[in-house]
C-alpha cells in the first residue's frame, strides 16, 4: 500500500507524450502527495507527470534563404559588418547596403590605375565604417562610411593584404580604427592607424610601420587578432597563422605614435615606437608556434564572444582554425600568462568527415571546405557545392545543404557580421544568408549523453527538459552508489514518491532518504498538512536512530579501544570521531526541529523521542514549541535549580510562576534575592503596574526562608489602597507561609478586620490588633465589638485583672460594665479600685 493513500501512481507516465493527457488531471480537486510540491512548473503535474511539448514541429535551426538581388557584375569578396553589407565587384566597383534600408544601393567606383591589377579581398572593420580594399598588384584603397570615392593607401603600397586585425576599442564617438594591424602575403605583420580625414594633403592612415615577421616570404599571414587581457589595460594576447602555422604573442604594449610631425602636412613619423613593436619584439628570436603540415595554401581563423554588442564586445572565449589537417579549435583563457605562454586550453583537432562519394563505388571521401565560420556550438563549413554544419559537442553533421549552382557560377565564401552574428555565403552570381535560430536547442541533450549535468541544467527551456537531467543524473549518481547525491536529484525529478523510496529502504540507505525526505518535505505546498506531518514525522524516526547508531558507535569504539590486542583506532573510527558525528547530527536535528517544529504532531513527537530515550533533544524540542511546563518539571525533578528558574525566567506565563516559584524559591535563595532585587527597582523606580510582575514579587517575599516579615509588609503597605497584586492570592500565599503579619494586613486591606483582629489574637499579638481594632473609623459599633474581642482575650488568656482595667485606659469606647462579664463571678473587688 502506499505511503499516502491518495498519491497517484505514475512512473509510466513520467516520459509520455504530450497527447496522452486528459480529463480531471489538469483540475484543481486533485489532492495527494504529488500535487503538494512548490516550485514545480505549471507543466509539472500531479502525477509528476511533465508536458514535454515534443508534440510541436520543430523549425530547423540552420536555413538558408536566397537574396534577391541581381548583381550588375561579377562578385569578387563579400563582407558584412553591423549591418553594413560591401559587395566588391570585378568592375573594380564597391556595392555598399544599409541592410535596415536594403532598397537604397550605393554604387562606388574606385579610381584605379592601369597597373593596379584585380581585387582580390575586402576587410570591413566590425562598426561599419572602415573598408580596406586590396588588388593583386599591392595597391590598397580606404573608403570610409560617408565617402562616394575610395581613396589610396600610398603607404601601403607594394602590400597585398591578407588579414587584418581590427581593435575592438574603437568606438562610433571616434572615426579613426585606432591601432590595427596587418598581415601580408610574404609573412609581414604591420601596424597602423586609419583616421579619415576631408584634408587633401592628409594621408588616412597616420603611419604604417612593420612590427613582425615569420622570416617565410611564402607564406602569408592568413589571420590575425589579438586581445587585451581582462585584468590588464596594457598586456595584450594577439595570435596570427599561416596556412600551416599558428603562432601566439603575449606581452605588454607601449604607448602609440600619436603626435603630428613638425613638417610634412600634419603626417606623424614613422621613426616613432609603435604600440605593438615591444610586444612582437620580444619573439624575433624565439617565436612560439604550433605547426600542423599539410598541402593547402589558404587557411582561415576565426573566434567566438558570446558578448558582441557594438560598444560592449567581450574578450572571444573560443577559437577555430581552417588548416589541411582539419579544424583547430579550443578554448581563449586569460589568465598569468607572460611572455612564451600559451593562452589556449582545450585544444582539439577535428578532422573532415568523410562522406559517400557520388559515383557508383560509393567510397568515403574528405573534402576540404573552402570556408568556414565558427558559432557557439558549430562550426559551418562552405564547400565548394554545399554548406554543413557540425556540432561542436559530438563533431557530428546536423546540417547539411546543397547550394544550387548555374553554370559557370562558383562559390566564393562565407563572410560573418560579427557584432549582429548574421551569416552569409557567396557565390560569383549570388548571396544567401544562412539564417541560424535558437541554436542552443539541443545542446542541453548533447551534454546530458557527455553527462555534463550542470551545464546541461543550463541550456534547458522548460520543466520537462529539467525532469530528463534531473532524472538521468538521479539515477546515474545511483548506479555510483552515491546514494546521497542521487537523493538531491531525485527530489528535484518526478520520479514516484514510492519508487524513489524503496529504492533507498531496499539499500538500507537511511541517510539517503533523510535527505530524499527533507528536499520532498520543502516543495510541499502550504496547505498540505497532512502530508508534511507524516514525511516531517518519519524524519523524526530516521533522526533518532541515527543518533542512537552513532551513540552506540562511540560507545563500542571505547570498549574496544580498552582491549589491548585490537589494532590502534584510525580517524575515521575513533571514538573522536563518532563524537564529533553526533555532534553535528544533533545540530542538524535541531535545525530541523527548529524548521518543522509546527508541522509536527506533539504527542506523538513526544512519544518518539521519549520512546529513543533521548532526553535532551526532548526538552529541546518542549522549549522549542513553549512547552515550559515539561521542561521545568524535568530540571525540578533531577534536582537542577538553575536550570529550572533559567528556563522559568524565559516564559511569560503566571501560572506558571505561581506553580514552580515555591519549589524553586526554597532552593536558590541566592537567585531569588536578585529576584527581588531587580523586580522592586521594575514596581518602585519604573512604576510598572503588571498585576503578574506584583505577583511574583510578593510570591518572591512570602516564601524566603526567613521569618521577618519586614520587607514583605514593606511591599504591601506600599501598594496601599491600589494594590495591583491579587488579594486572594496574596493571603493564600501568605497564610501557606505562615505570614502572620502580612495575613493580617491583608484581611485589613480587605476590610475584615474581625478576621485581622481574630487573627492578630490567635497568635497573642495584641499591639496588632489594637491597632487593626481601631481601623473601621466610621463604625463605632464595629470598633467596640473589636476592642470586645481583644478585651475578652486578655481577661480570659491572660486572667489579670489589672491588666485589664489598663487595657480600658487606652480606648475610650469600653467601660467596666462592659468587661465585667467576661471576669470569673468570685473576683476581688479591691481589683477594680483606680
Amino acid at each position: 500500500m502506499s505511503l499516502f493513500d491518495d498519491f497517484i501512481e505514475s512512473s509510466e507516465t513520467v516520459h509520455a507524450p504530450s497527447n496522452v493527457v486528459s480529463g480531471d488531471l489538469f483540475g484543481t480537486g486533485q489532492t495527494g502527495f504529488g500535487a503538494g510540491f512548490e516550485g514545480v512548473d505549471s507543466v509539472r503535474l500531479e502525477t509528476g507527470y511533465v508536458s514535454t511539448g515534443f508534440g510541436h514541429i520543430e523549425l530547423p535551426i540552420f536555413a538558408l534563404d536566397y537574396v534577391q538581388f541581381q548583381l550588375p557584375a561579377t562578385l569578387v569578396d563579400m563582407a558584412v559588418s553591423n549591418d553594413i553589407l560591401v559587395v566588391a565587384l570585378d568592375t573594380f566597383r564597391i556595392l555598399r547596403i544599409d541592410l535596415e534600408k536594403p532598397l537604397e544601393v550605393e554604387e562606388i567606383d574606385i579610381a584605379r590605375k592601369p597597373g593596379d591589377g584585380k581585387i582580390v579581398k575586402i576587410f570591413f572593420d566590425p562598426t561599419g565604417r572602415h573598408l580596406v580594399i586590396t588588388t593583386e598588384n599591392g595597391e590598397n584603397y580606404y573608403l570610409y562610411e560617408r565617402w562616394r570615392r575610395a581613396k589610396q593607401l600610398a603607404k601601403f603600397k607594394g602590400v597585398t593584404i591578407t588579414s587584418i586585425a581590427w581593435n575592438k576599442q574603437a568606438s562610433l564617438a571616434d572615426p579613426s580604427t585606432q591601432e590595427i594591424l596587418i598581415g601580408t602575403k610574404n609573412g609581414l605583420i604591420y601596424e597602423t592607424c586609419l583616421e579619415p580625414s576631408d584634408e587633401f594633403f592628409r594621408r588616412e592612415e597616420k603611419y604604417f610601420r612593420q612590427v613582425y615577421s615569420i622570416h617565410e616570404s611564402t607564406m602569408p599571414i592568413t589571420g590575425l587578432h589579438f586581445e587585451q587581457f581582462p585584468v590588464n589595460n596594457r598586456k595584450y594576447f594577439a595570435m596570427a597563422t599561416t596556412p600551416t602555422r599558428i603562432y601566439q604573442f603575449i606581452g605588454t604594449v607601449g604607448l602609440a605614435n600619436g603626435s603630428k610631425s613638425p613638417g610634412g602636412f600634419g603626417e606623424t613619423d614613422d621613426r616613432e615606437r609603435t604600440l605593438f613593436e615591444g610586444l612582437f619584439g620580444r619573439y624575433d628570436v624565439n617565436p612560439g608556434f604550433q605547426e600542423l603540415p599539410g598541402d593547402l595554401h589558404y587557411s582561415e581563423l576565426h573566434f567566438f564572444s558570446r558578448f558582441h554588442e557594438l560598444q560592449q564586445q567581450g574578450v572571444a572565449q573560443t577559437f577555430a582554425w581552417l588548416t589541411g589537417p582539419g579544424i583547430y579549435h579550443g578554448n581563449l583563457v586569460f589568465g598569468s600568462q607572460n611572455i612564451g605562454d600559451s593562452v589556449i586550453d582545450n585544444a582539439e583537432l577535428l578532422q573532415y568527415p568523410a562522406t559517400p562519394s557520388e559515383d557508383e563505388a560509393g567510397q568515403l571521401v574528405t573534402e576540404i571546405p573552402i570556408s568556414m565560420a565558427l558559432t557557439e556550438f558549430h562550426f559551418v563549413l562552405l564547400y565548394k557545392d554545399r554548406v554543413r554544419a557540425i556540432c561542436q559537442l559530438n563533431d557530428k553533421i546536423v546540417y547539411e545543404e546543397t547550394i544550387s549552382l548555374n553554370r559557370n557560377e562558383i562559390v566564393r565564401g562565407l563572410t560573418v557580421d560579427s557584432i549582429k552574428k548574421t551569416f552569409w555565403i557567396y557565390t560569383s552570381v549570388n548571396m544567401y544568408e544562412l539564417v541560424i535560430k535558437n541554436e542552443e536547442r539541443d545542446v542541453w541533450k548533447l551534454y546530458l549523453e557527455k553527462k555534463q549535468y550542470d551545464t546541461a541544467l543550463q541550456y534547458c527551456k522548460d520543466s520537462a527538459q529539467k525532469d530528463k537531467v534531473y532524472t538521468a543524473q538521479a539515477k546515474d549518481y545511483f548506479g555510483q552508489r552515491r546514494y546521497q547525491m542521487s537523493a538531491k536529484y531525485f527530489a528535484e525529478s518526478t520520479v514516484p514518491f514510492e519508487e524513489v523510496v524503496l529504492k533507498f529502504v531496499d539499500k538500507d540507505e537511511k541517510d539517503a532518504l533523510r535527505v530524499y525526505l527533507t528536499s520532498k518535505l520543502d516543495r510541499l505546498r502550504k496547505n498540505d498538512r497532512t502530508q508534511k506531518t507524516i514525511v516531517a514525522t518519519w524524519l523524526v524516526e530516521i533522526y533518532l536512530s541515527k543518533l542512537n547508531e552513532l551513540e552506540d558507535l562511540a560507545s563500542s569504539t571505547h570498549c574496544t579501544a580498552a582491549g589491548e590486542t585490537l589494532p590502534a583506532a584510525t580517524p575515521t573510527n575513533s571514538v573522536a570521531y563518532y563524537k564529533e558525528q553526533q555532534e553535528d547530527f544533533q545540530d542538524e536535528f535541531k535545525t530541523f526541529l527548529e524548521t518543522y517544529s509546527a508541522h509536527l504532531h506533539k504527542p506523538t513527537t513526544y512519544k518518539l523521542i521519549a520512546s529513543h530515550g533521548r532526553s535532551s533533544e526532548l526538552l529541546y524540542y518542549a522549549s522549542l514549541i513553549g512547552d515550559y511546563d515539561r521542561v521545568i518539571s524535568h530540571w525540578v525533578i533531577e534536582k537542577n535549580w538553575v536550570e529550572a528558574l533559567e528556563v522559568l525566567s524565559k516564559q511569560a506565563n503566571p501560572d506558571t510562576f505561581y506553580k514552580f516559584s515555591p519549589v524553586l524559591m526554597e532552593n536558590t535563595a541566592c537567585e531569588t534575592n536578585q529576584s527581588i532585587r531587580y523586580l522592586s527597582y521594575v514596581v518602585t523606580s519604573l512604576g510598572n503596574t503588571d498585576p503578574a510582575v506584583h505577583n511574583l514579587l510578593l510570591t518572591l517575599y512570602a516564601t524566603q526562608s526567613t521569618r521577618d516579615e519586614t520587607a514583605l509588609l514593606t511591599f504591601l503597605k506600599n501598594e496601599g489602597r491600589e494594590m495591583h497584586y491579587n488579594l486572594d492570592y496574596a493571603l493564600r500565599l501568605c497564610s501557606q507561609n505562615n505570614r502572620t503579619q502580612s495575613c493580617v494586613h491583608i484581611y485589613s486591606q480587605m476590610g475584615l478586620y474581625e478576621e485581622a483582629v481574630h487573627l492578630a489574637l490567635k497568635h497573642h499579638d495584641l499591639e496588632l490588633a489594637r491597632i487593626n481594632a481601631d481601623k473601621p473609623e466610621d463604625d463605632d459599633v464595629l470598633r467596640k465589638k473589636l476592642w470586645l474581642s481583644i478585651a475578652k482575650h486578655v481577661v480570659q488568656e491572660n486572667k489579670d485583672i489589672k491588666t485589664a482595667m489598663e487595657f480600658l485606659k487606652q480606648g475610650d469606647l469600653l467601660k467596666i460594665e462592659d468587661i465585667l462579664p467576661f471576669f470569673p463571678d468570685f473576683v476581688l473587688i479591691d481589683d477594680f479600685k483606680v
